[in-house]
């Protein structure tokens, strides 16, 4: 039992942080191998929990405006551990110190 437990929960995780990262209910239950039903429970349990937040729900409804092409080139830059969202804030303070000619505060480039 306590192995279905700690399934659950582990695929619990997995769903917030893959709806955090602005997938639909979909392509979330695909790559987990469960039902849009499931998929919805998990988030559920996982908003209740705290690990889905208002912000990520900004960023799932900005990822379904882009382009497929362009959703998946996002989701591959994004390191391992890392979220979507961590990804564009990089993106933007990127662009903002380039913009501003302003050194990178962790490079000094």
């Amino acid at each position: 039992m306590n192995v279905t437990r700690n399934n659950k929960t582990e695929m619990i995780q997995r769903a917030a942080k893959l709806h955090n990262d602005g997938l639909t209910v979909e392509v979330i239950a695909e790559r987990l191998g469960v039902t849009d039903r499931t998929v919805g429970s998990y988030i559920s349990r996982a908003r209740a929990g705290g690990l889905v937040s208002g912000a990520s729900n900004s960023v799932g409804r900005l990822m379904r405006t882009l382009p497929p092409e362009v959703r998946e080139w996002l989701d591959a830059q994004v390191p391992p551990g890392g979220t979507v969202a961590e990804m564009i804030a990089a993106i933007i303070a990127d662009a903002y110190y380039d913009a501003n000619h302003i050194a990178f505060p962790d490079t000094g480039m």
